[in-house]
């Protein structure tokens, strides 16, 4: 596009010119690569052009930031108003890819947080409208990846938001306390909340899924709001960042009741459609599985998303989100390696092989009961938590008293745990032996012993999941590698759990081997 020659500014007067360092403000220069594609961008989403839009935003976007703006920013929002256009739509959406840019590459000040939420603001306000409308004439259309981008990265903002309050509480910077204390509404906790509630109920997309699972009637949804993917993915995607959000507060419960909707069960889900969708919904449930102690549902869903990542190793694209997915991977399987060392199941053959090639050595430090090293992955692995909102006093303010207090609880229950890798390695050489001769082995007194050994009785009783319910449903279950009874001074191991049938291994290979056939005919 040309470029419009800048607004004439009348020459300085004498008071201004004499002794005074007024210099015209310098226009930013947009390179014509640049101006071609945001030129491109403003016609197709004025035509509503998904495809186009999707190829300029995933491909051509990411190209001129590392060969234009790797070590600077992209132009102002005002640069590019005056220059390429002024269309609200246009220009709010590409405020949100200026500041995303800045919050992955720059150190955001308060003014830059402050005018994301602004525009996050305008943006989901005009989301909610267009749901709304009677017509069913969408007046936004954008591509499913950059929708779960803006909502994926809306939730982020707002993390590093209460990071940066905590930490200007904590250094007891003033001037970035009194801007936050002089806009309470910047990413307050409860109206980040309510933009996604809203999102989520305007969309109408719990109806959807129950329908789709014969709970509720909908019109034909061909000539419904769910026509469009626009309406359907914003309200999806939405719950999974409420899911989300609840777990950065540390609600696990509301968290796995915000996706009871979700269909799990569906040939085909929704959150297959994007790589980061799936693995945030997966990581986020797992983890809410093991802080609530539900050990068996979160080694069966981490081994379900890492399983499904290895076979689509490869396949993602180049996206803006490309570098979250490794990362989530690693934090998954350290997570893996928790939940298997508190409740030994048996794992699939690729991720057996993984851990003995990659984290053996944590696995043992872990199945040994070295608190130190439960601490260090959770550490690693876990949410970074937020706390809701700035206390009134800060004299005592702990800026990481959020994560602390998820790590507490979760090392507490290690520590109930400590002896039971060992008791457990004892009990297996055994098919009966005396509590003395056990406590003996264990160098523990019998008293102490016949604690440990009601507590494995507790820790074994977990409720588990079956298949087709929501996922904060279950029936208790012994979860364990080993079964037992005490009668009197003697612990009977009454059985073990066996290795996978027979039938069942070859119907798993068959399968990978089906797998690998029809990549091999593609």
């Amino acid at each position: 596009m040309s470029e419009v020659e800048p607004p004439v500014r009348p020459p300085p007067s004498d008071s201004e010119s004499e002794g005074s360092d007024y210099q015209p403000k310098k226009k930013e220069t947009i390179p014509d690569a640049v101006d071609h594609f945001l030129g491109q961008l403003l016609s197709n989403l004025q035509k509503k052009n998904v495809s186009e839009i999707h190829t300029l935003y995933e491909d051509t976007y990411n190209k001129l930031t590392d060969k234009h703006y790797k070590n600077q920013k992209w132009p102002s929002a005002e640069a590019v108003e005056e220059q390429v256009s002024s269309d609200p739509l246009f220009l709010i959406l590409y405020k949100e890819l200026y500041y995303r840019h800045i919050f992955a590459k720059f150190q955001p000040t308060f003014e830059n947080r402050k005018s994301s939420w602004e525009n996050y603001s305008k943006l989901l306000e005009l989301f909610i409208e267009d749901f709304e409308r009677n017509d069913n004439e969408r007046t936004i259309e954008l591509p499913v990846q950059w929708l779960w981008d803006i909502l994926d990265e809306f939730i982020y903002h707002y993390q590093t938001y209460c990071t940066f309050r905590n930490k200007a509480a904590k250094m007891q910077r003033d001037n970035d306390i009194n801007a936050v204390r002089n806009n309470p509404e910047v990413f307050e906790t409860t109206r980040v909340l309510t933009y996604l509630h809203r999102l989520v109920e305007s969309s109408s997309v719990r109806d959807y899924l129950k329908s789709t699972r014969g709970e509720f009637d909908i019109p034909d949804p061909a000539t419904g709001p769910w026509s469009s993917e626009f309406v359907l993915f914003v309200g999806y995607f939405g719950i999974i960042q409420l899911m989300r959000t609840h777990s950065l507060l540390g609600d696990y419960y509301l968290a796995m009741k915000c996706i009871e909707d979700i269909d799990f069960q569906a040939e085909v889900p929704l959150y297959y459609k994007i790589s980061a969708s799936h693995i945030t919904l997966y990581y986020y449930m797992g983890f809410a599985y093991l802080m609530l102690r539900r050990y068996v549902d979160a080694i069966k869903t981490f081994s379900g998303i890492l399983i499904k990542v290895s076979k689509t190793s490869g396949m993602h694209t180049l996206s803006i989100q490309s570098g979250f997915l490794m990362k989530k991977h690693e934090q998954i399987y350290a997570l893996l390696l928790i939940c298997q060392s508190l409740c030994p199941e048996p794992l699939d053959d690729h991720l057996e092989k993984t851990i003995r090639d990659k984290h053996q050595e944590k696995q043992d430090r872990l199945f040994r009961g070295e608190e130190l090293c439960f601490e260090e992955l959770f550490a690693y692995a876990c949410p970074k938590f937020v706390t809701a909102a700035l206390p009134e006093s800060l004299e005592k303010f702990n800026q990481n008293e959020a994560h602390q207090r998820q790590c507490n609880l979760f090392l507490q229950d290690v520590k109930q745990q400590k002896f039971l890798p060992t008791i457990r390695s004892y009990m297996k050489l055994y098919t009966s032996i005396k509590i003395s001769k056990l406590a003996q082995l264990c160098e523990m007194d019998e008293e102490g012993l016949r604690d440990q050994l009601l507590c494995v009785v507790h820790k074994m009783r977990q409720l588990v999941r079956q298949p087709g319910k929501p996922p904060l449903s279950g029936e208790i279950q012994m979860c364990s590698d080993i079964e037992f009874i005490i009668d009197g001074d003697t612990v009977h191991i009454s059985s073990q759990k066996g290795a996978q049938p027979v039938g069942d291994m070859f119907l798993e290979h068959i399968g990978k081997f089906q797998d690998i056939l029809r990549k091999l005919e593609a």
